[in-house]
Parts: C-alpha cells; structure tokens; sequence
C-alpha cells in the first residue's frame, strides 16, 4: 500500500511543477504584458489594436524596408514637391528624393554615411548635430513604433499620458534610456490621429489602403506650416541596398 502511494505521488510532481510554471508565466504577463514587451499592459494593448488597424502584426512585423511617395505643400513656397523615401525598418537609415518644377534635393543619413545632402547639384554634409539628432530621433520615426509594436521589440517601452487634444490619452514610447522620445494619439477605431516626436508633431488623416498595409492619408505639421497627401506606399521584407544611404562616389572624390 505504502508502494502504490509513492508511485502516485511521484506521479503528481510533474503536475505541480507545470502548474507553478504556469502561475509564474501568467504573474509574468500581468506586471509587464507579452514577453518581451515593456511598459503598462493596456499601453501595450492599444499600441497593438493600432497595428491591427493598420494591416495586423504578421505583416508589419515581416516589413524591412518601407517606400512612400508623398506630395507636400509648404505655406512659403510657389511650388509644391513630390518626396519619395525609403526608409530602413532594420536601422537608421533614410533617403529621400524631393523633386518640383524649381529644385531638387537628395538627402539621406545612415551610421554609415552620415548626413548628407544634394541640393541642386550642390553637395554638402550635414553639421554633427544635425546627423547625431537625425540618428537618435530615427528609432521613433512612426513606421518604426509601429514595426517596433509588431516584433515587441523590447527596447521600447510603451505608457500612458495625457494627449494635447481635450479628453485623449496618448501612446508615450519610451528607449532603454527612459527618457520620452515620441507618442501617438489614438480615435475610438485605434487610428493613429497624432504622430510626434521631440522635434514635431503632425495631426493625421483617415487611413488609406495600399496593398495590404493601411496608414494615414495625409498629415498637418503642428502649426500649419505644411502638410502631405499619402501618394503611394509599398513595403518590402527584405532590407533597402546599403549603398543608397552612401554619398555618390563622384561627389565623395570632389570632397576628397
């Protein structure tokens, strides 16, 4: 009898062990929400309603690479300008191409090639600060938040604070450094309706469908000064070629 008790008990132990792996997995889940994500719960969940609303985390979490193409109408210019951009979701890599009638300017930034600048014709490289900004401010550029939602990159955490617009509650991203770098203001839908950073702040429109990807029309900087129509968008799984964020040889030889 004693025998038949041991083995039983034995048998229970197994049981156990999973059920207090189970208890700590779920504690787990409440103080700090899925693994690998920071910040309060219900932060987290609204971040990750808004990815949904915008194509769902299965696709934005395979995006490498994002080229957008939107026109701009700046208050203090006669001519408004096609920018197209593409956009490195796996660093801080940016290239832009701003074309109009008058003039024409090719500018990017990476690690790798600085921050540089073609204005027509006329190359330049961008002053330190302006490339050390353009570097720090690049993890929490909006298609960047929302990647970083999709994957629950952990070197984000996401809270709670009070939206500038009466009665709304903004997403606040902050790095691993924890200070506040950039937040977005949600609708009742989990539309993204703000987007800003330290350095601006764009009041949005209604979503757009391109392809299997859904984001905002067009966005108003903060006091007016210019806004954007969303033209076209396509994202790729595979990151852009390294060299678009290099200065053109020629123009790195006339440096030289």
């Amino acid at each position: 009898m004693s025998k038949l008790t041991i083995t039983m008990s034995r048998r229970k132990e197994p049981l156990i062990l999973i059920a207090i792996v189970l208890l700590l997995f779920e504690a787990g889940l409440a103080q700090g929400g899925q693994p690998g994500v920071r910040g309060e719960p219900q932060a987290i969940a609204e971040a990750e309603a808004m990815v949904e609303t915008m194509g769902g985390k299965a696709i934005w979490a395979e995006l490498k690479t994002v080229h957008f193409v939107h026109e701009w109408y700046p208050w203090n210019r006669i001519d408004t300008y096609i920018e197209n951009e593409i956009l490195d979701l796996t660093g801080p890599r940016s290239w832009v191409d701003r074309k109009s009638e008058i003039h024409r300017q090719i500018r990017s930034y990476s690690p790798e090639g600085k921050y540089w600048s073609i204005r027509d014709g006329k190359f330049a490289y961008a002053d330190e600060q302006t490339f050390r900004d353009s570097i720090e401010r690049a993890p929490f550029n909006f298609y960047r938040l929302v990647k970083a939602v999709a994957v629950e990159d952990p070197n984000y955490e996401i809270r709670f604070g009070n939206g500038d617009i009466p009665q709304t509650r903004q997403l606040e991203f902050y790095g691993k450094d924890g200070v506040l770098r950039g937040w977005i203001i949600l609708n009742a839908r989990k539309e993204p309706i703000v987007k800003a950073t330290t350095h601006y702040r764009y009041t949005l429109g209604p979503l757009k469908r391109f392809g299997n990807l859904w984001v905002p029309a067009w966005g108003v900087y903060g006091n007016g000064f210019t806004r954007y129509e969303m033209i076209s968008l396509k994202g790729e799984n595979k990151p852009p070629n390294a060299s678009l964020f290099l200065p053109p040889p020629e123009f790195i030889k006339n440096e030289e």
